[in-house]
């Protein structure tokens, strides 16, 4: 029990010294404390004072009034020490936190005391009172127990209030006629006053350390605006109620490039100078600032634009409307900054959202905006789309650089714009693609456009001191004729551009409706190539390879044909370009190497077999791997395969290309070049390649004997051969002459109608194993057509 009454008063002891201090504000509380406390306990006092001397006049005649006098007399003169401490502390000319603590410490001892005596002098009173001083007594006893209410801190009216409860209480006890209603009206009041000593000191001490947080506070943000104003690149700006500009601080005047004193009259006006002088429309930033202004209403980082000194330059403002006291209208305070950089910066990121980075032609995004208005009004005036590609670009970035190849853009770019009236639109859409909108619906006009378009972009780059070319072709859609909506005139100029490139490249072409017949085709071309394979519609013939020096067939070169079920034969023109864009070359070109292994495996070991690759093909990371699997499966020696790719293949190369040639070049596949000299080949892809064979294009040997002799072509291309270890085939020989000048030229190898057609693979498997020399080369130019299948 005696544990828990000690714990008792620890807890009550801590709440009545240490209730609510936050660390950091004791001694500034204490301070408050003390000033506050001074000045009630001086009133305090002198209504004690004047309650003594009317209980002196009232006692003076009992029978023990010279005790009661004495106690008076000391109650009297603790509150004249009461008041003289106080009196003290406020004249004090710098008091401190600590010496508010020791003042309040000290006047807790008096307040104690003049408690205590205030219980006695109760006790004695009220035991030799007659009837008409009871209420004289019961009085004071709860004006002894309100005053300590309105005492802070709280240390100070317990010092008080505790004492006086307890000697009241004994007083009620000990009286000659103990009322018991009396004592427990007292009690309650007692413990009221009690709860009231608490909540108000606590109430007391938030206000007070609020109010020192408030100054704290203001003080920082004082600070802070100084700090701020001299490091930030902001700037504070204020006004009165009639919206002059007030204090006009450094960072302001710096900004507007004038002085302070100029910057004086009514805002937005002196503010923002010319710019906010002009009438603008309803929407523009100046009239909603205006707006907003009128209204007393608050904005935030409202941007306007400002002319300083002839530059346009803009502002985010942000303000708020202060109040008086009395609710009144009192101004602006706001901040401001200079965002000019930052506008500049979202000018160019939309500018490049919507433009290209390299032309700064309109992109794809702005260009599907202008060609969908434009097809809303076609109707009216007439549009046409002219999608445009660049011929032999591939060769500009392989041969001269990705650097190069990028100029060559800017300066099409520069070129086109030049073509175009002021209302076309010129786009680049990726790449090498670009597409011009011309607003006209005369063919003529239109046609005109698109020939100077493709004269001038064909027309020589001069780059570093080198002169660069490439072409143009053009395919031309109309609205509403070819088509109402941005996407119907995109796939009818692809049409066009596509007939154009098929017809030569560097011209222009409108579309035809037969365009989309050629289309159509093609699309049933496609289906029908997905059921080939597994249909088993394919077969492969044999062109045999003749060695010239002996005059006997050393291999062959595998040709696929497509037994189309409604079309009859077809050869690889009129199907492959159509399997590599619809993805069908890799499941075609894996059966075709699988199958003319299984047929080498039939053949004398000498003879070898050429299988043409697409450059698709080379995209498979499998495809080394497949090679090898088919050799092995048929039991085939790699020497024995001959790998044919085109310039085609060269101009794609990646890295995954060299790898693969270098591998299979490795495990002994031999490599050939075919139809050289007809594309872009430059002599580095020679030594980059690991070729073994060229092949001479039938272009170059169609005439040889005759007038257009390209012989100086052929023995140029033997003699590159010859120096590069490489061996040369010449194709699509056909006659005896021309296998005459091969042979004396030093060709090695060839083949063509005037040894051989196409064989089935029984017909070339009895002929390579017969291994006749064929000694009459002009009876072989119109072999029996019983011998071909």
């Amino acid at each position: 029990m005696a544990i828990r009454v000690l714990r008792s008063w620890a807890a009550l002891r801590n709440l009545i010294f240490h209730l609510k201090m936050p660390e950091g504000l004791a001694e500034r509380l204490y301070f408050e404390q003390a000033r506050d406390f001074s000045r009630i306990i001086i009133a305090i006092s002198l209504l004690g004072l004047s309650t003594i001397g009317l209980l002196f006049l009232e006692f003076r005649a009992n029978a023990q009034a010279l005790l009661h006098d004495a106690v008076m007399l000391t109650v009297a003169l603790c509150y004249c020490a009461l008041i003289g401490r106080a009196r003290r502390w406020l004249l004090h000319r710098a008091p401190t936190g600590a010496d508010a603590h020791l003042y309040i410490k000290n006047m807790i001892r008096l307040i104690a005391l003049l408690g205590v005596l205030w219980s006695v002098l109760l006790i004695l009173l009220l035991r030799h009172e007659n009837g008409d001083q009871v209420a004289l007594l019961y009085g004071i006893m709860v004006g002894c127990l309100a005053t300590p209410v309105m005492v802070s801190p709280l240390s100070c009216a317990i010092a008080y209030w505790l004492p006086i409860s307890v000697g009241i209480v004994l007083a009620l006890i000990l009286a000659r006629d103990l009322e018991v209603l009396t004592l427990l009206d007292l009690t309650s009041f007692i413990a009221l006053t009690g709860f009231c000593i608490l909540f108000l000191n606590q109430r007391l001490n938030e206000r007070v350390i609020g109010t020192i947080r408030l100054e704290e506070n203001a003080e920082l943000i004082k600070l802070l605006l100084r700090d701020f104003e001299e490091s930030s690149s902001d700037w504070l700006w204020e006004t009165n109620a009639e919206m002059k500009l007030q204090r006009v601080s450094p960072r302001l005047a710096e900004v507007a490039r004038s002085p302070a004193a100029t910057l004086s009259g009514r805002f937005p006006e002196a503010l923002l100078g010319e710019a906010a002088a002009c009438v603008g429309h309803p929407g523009s930033p100046i009239e909603r600032l205006r707006q907003v202004i009128e209204e007393r209403a608050p904005f935030r980082d409202l941007v306007v634009p400002v002319q300083i000194q002839g530059e346009e330059r803009y502002w985010s403002l942000t303000g708020k409307p202060i109040l008086d006291k009395t609710g009144r209208f009192a101004g602006y305070h706001g901040i401001g900054s200079d965002i000019t950089g930052q506008r500049r910066q979202q000018e160019q990121i939309a500018f490049l959202a919507r433009h290209d980075s390299l032309t700064k032609l309109p992109n794809r995004l702005m260009f599907d905006e202008v060609l969908h208005r434009a097809c809303e009004k076609s109707a009216e005036s007439g549009v046409a789309l002219l999608c445009l590609d660049l011929d032999q670009f591939k060769l500009i970035n392989d041969t001269h650089g990705h650097a190069t190849g990028d100029a060559v853009l800017v300066a099409v770019a520069e070129r086109l714009n030049g073509c175009l009236r002021e209302r076309d639109v010129a786009a680049r859409l990726g790449g090498d693609e670009f597409a011009i909108i011309v607003m006209s619906d005369d063919v003529a006009e239109i046609g005109a456009v698109a020939g100077r378009i493709v004269e001038r972009v064909s027309s020589p780059y001069q780059f570093e001191g080198q002169s660069v070319r490439i072409g143009a072709s053009i395919g031309i859609s109309r609205a509403p004729q070819d088509g109402d909506n941005a996407s119907a005139l995109l796939k009818t100029a692809d049409l066009a551009l596509y007939r154009a490139k098929a017809d030569g490249r560097g011209a222009w072409r409108f579309y035809d409706p037969e365009m989309d017949e050629i289309l159509q085709e093609r699309r049933a071309l496609r289906s029908a190539l997905a059921l080939a394979l597994p249909r088993h519609e394919f077969e492969l013939k044999y062109q045999p390879i003749v060695n010239l020096a002996d005059r006997r067939i050393l291999g062959a070169e595998v040709l696929l044909r497509w037994h189309h079920p409604e079309r009859g034969v077809l050869g690889p023109d009129q199907f492959i370009a159509i399997a590599e864009e619809s993805g069908f070359v890799g499941p075609i070109g894996e059966w075709v190497l699988q199958q003319a292994c299984l047929e080498a495996a039939r053949w004398p070991e000498h003879i070898s077999f050429a299988v043409n690759l697409s450059p698709r093909q080379f995209r498979d990371a499998g495809l080394v791997e497949n090679i090898l699997a088919a050799l092995r499966h048929a039991g085939v020696s790699p020497q024995r395969l001959e790998l044919e790719i085109t310039e085609t293949t060269m101009l794609e190369t990646s890295a995954l290309t060299m790898a693969t040639l270098w591998e299979l070049h490795g495990q002994g596949v031999r490599i050939a070049l075919d139809d050289f000299g007809t594309g872009y080949s430059s002599l580095s892809y020679l030594q980059r390649f690991p070729f073994d064979k060229i092949k001479i294009d039938r272009s170059f040997i169609r005439d040889l004997g005759d007038e257009k002799d390209d012989s100086s072509i052929v023995l140029a291309i033997i003699g590159l051969a010859e120096r590069m270890n490489m061996i040369v085939t010449a194709e699509g020989v056909e006659t005896g002459e021309q296998a005459m000048l091969l042979t004396s030229y030093g060709c090695a190898q060839a083949q063509g109608h005037l040894f051989h057609r196409a064989l089935s693979p029984e017909k070339f498997a009895e002929v390579v194993a017969a291994d006749l020399r064929i000694d009459d080369w002009s009876d072989c130019s119109s072999p029996d057509p019983a011998t071909l299948s």
